[in-house]
């Protein structure tokens, strides 16, 4: 009986994190899980399905989950065995009152994955797969008609899934029902204008945004959903409204969704999911470690996976630095040798910086620039920078003060947040009360998280983030303090422009 109750608590159970050792091409990869939804990015090879893989195969079903085993998704073969592979994953177990942390540790030995498939933890894992965006007409080898009876799905799941569906596809649909054909079955939708269809005629988009609704909809509470390439045949906005609805129904139901995609869309849904962007360290550095982004920019992506060509590269967290960088880099003549990038939060300058140096990068002419209102001290930086570049090299030390070395901050007087200075430096500028620009923002006297300024001004003026920043730097430029403000990233500068 104790162990029924046991196995039960174990479903209520949330994954905070997964840090792997060693699995295909991931190599001490930690990464966090906060927010109900969760988009692992990466260029392609990375080992986004890995994660996945490795998580539908860490449980054992209870009632009605899929039921993954590791071979299922890492197969011995004449390449690769798997030994000495080796995860563990942490959980918050939800028992009554009490919250739990419980660690589970999963590894090859020799010809078995342990621990043994009874002894995993129970929870309702539900996958769902590439080969979900196969056309049904394309896995039928038709050579006439297909004969198949239809039932209408009028239960309370088939009525959701069917209005969710309809929004998200913007589709006037009316009916969702099943079509039996001998051993097999077929989706099928009505519309309100009467037409109906069978997924052998239905769009794959549609196809799939109904089993992944259909997924989430059936899944116990607690449940984890993954979901590999979930922008595959999505609209742009499509796809948006899909994660909208499952954010919602996640919250609802304490689902716990986790999802692979190349989509840059996600990028502007921050308020609905966590970005975790995976880069591995190339071999040839010597060091085997995959670095994790938290809510990459979409600049910060063109970067690591396209060309720069200017010789100074200069990344920055938003819009807003970029703005003020871009100012200073104009007044020294050097827009045509200086790139200036975001990056996003502020805890990716550290892991930027770590990725550089551990890829053995030639980092003279690269410069990180935090707001300045952050991780202020020498200690809290390298606290930082240490959770990125850890082991125990002999150079260690030296590696981390070199990514330290490539990492400056504006001088904000009295550390206060960047764009408070530069509210306070416009109240001080009398000649501009007729900028619409300026108007708005000396209208916005508080904000929730400092960042959000910027975003603010523009949904009160509809102007892009670039020009709103370019105009309050415009003005701002020429007031008292400015030239303290910018005086670390010009000098740095300075020492360069020869270049």
């Amino acid at each position: 009986m104790s162990g029924q109750k046991e196995k039960a608590s174990l479903c209520k159970s949330k994954i905070t994190k997964i840090l792997i050792k060693k699995l295909k091409g991931l190599y001490d990869l930690e990464i966090d899980f906060d927010k109900p939804l969760t988009a692992i990015m990466g260029v392609n090879g990375i080992g986004k399905s890995t994660v996945l893989h490795a998580l539908a195969c860490a449980f054992q079903p209870d009632r009605n989950g899929d039921d993954h085993k590791f071979p299922e998704y890492f197969p011995p073969n004449t390449d690769a065995t798997w030994r000495d592979s080796k995860f563990d994953v942490e959980m918050e177990i939800y028992e009554q009152e009490e919250t739990k942390i419980k660690r589970e540790t999963y590894e090859k030995q020799k010809d078995r994955w342990a621990p043994r498939y009874k002894k995993r933890p129970m929870r309702n894992v539900y996958y769902i797969g590439i080969n979900t965006c196969v056309p049904d007409i394309e896995k039928e080898k038709l050579k006439g008609k297909v004969q198949y009876k239809t039932k209408v799905k009028d239960d309370k799941i088939s009525d959701k899934i069917i209005e969710d569906a309809a929004y998200i596809m913007n589709k006037d649909y009316k009916t969702l029902m099943e079509n039996n054909s001998r051993n097999r079955s077929y989706l099928g939708l009505e519309t309100k204008s009467n037409l109906k269809y069978s997924s052998l005629s239905m769009g794959t988009g549609e196809q799939r945004t109904i089993r992944i609704l259909k997924s989430v909809y059936v899944a116990e509470t607690y449940s984890l959903i993954l979901i590999d390439e979930i922008d595959l045949l999505m609209h742009v906005s499509s796809l948006k409204k899909l994660i909208e609805r499952l954010h919602s129904i996640a919250e609802k139901r304490h689902l716990q969704i986790i999802f692979t995609t190349h989509s840059l869309v996600v990028d502007s849904m921050k308020d609905y999911l966590d970005i975790r962007y995976l880069e591995n360290m190339p071999s040839k550095a010597g060091v085997n470690k995959t670095l994790v982004y938290p809510n990459i920019s979409q600049d910060l992506i063109y970067n690591l996976t396209g060309e720069v060509k200017k010789p100074i590269h200069i990344y920055v967290e938003d819009e807003l630095a970029k703005g003020i960088i871009k100012s200073v880099v104009s007044r020294l003549q050097m827009s045509s040798k200086v790139e200036v990038l975001t990056y996003g939060a502020a805890t990716n300058a550290f892991t930027l910086a770590a990725g550089m140096i551990l890829k053995k990068e030639n980092v003279e002419n690269c410069l990180i620039v935090l707001d300045g209102d952050c991780y202020k001290s020498e200690e809290e930086r390298l606290k930082q920078i240490e959770k990125s570049i850890s082991g125990t090299e002999v150079d260690i030390e030296e590696k981390r003060r070199k990514a330290l070395d490539i990492i400056e901050m504006f001088n904000l007087p009295d550390s206060t947040p960047p764009e408070k200075f530069l509210h306070t430096c416009l109240l001080e500028c009398e000649e501009n009360e007729k900028d619409e620009i300026i108007k708005a923002a000396l209208e916005i006297n508080a904000v929730k998280d400092s960042h959000e300024w910027i975003e603010n001004i523009r949904r009160r003026v509809g102007e892009s983030e670039e020009i709103i920043a370019r105009r309050i730097v415009s003005i701002v430029s020429k007031m008292e303090g400015w030239d303290m403000y910018i005086m670390p990233i010009e000098n740095w500068l300075k020492e360069r422009i020869e270049l």
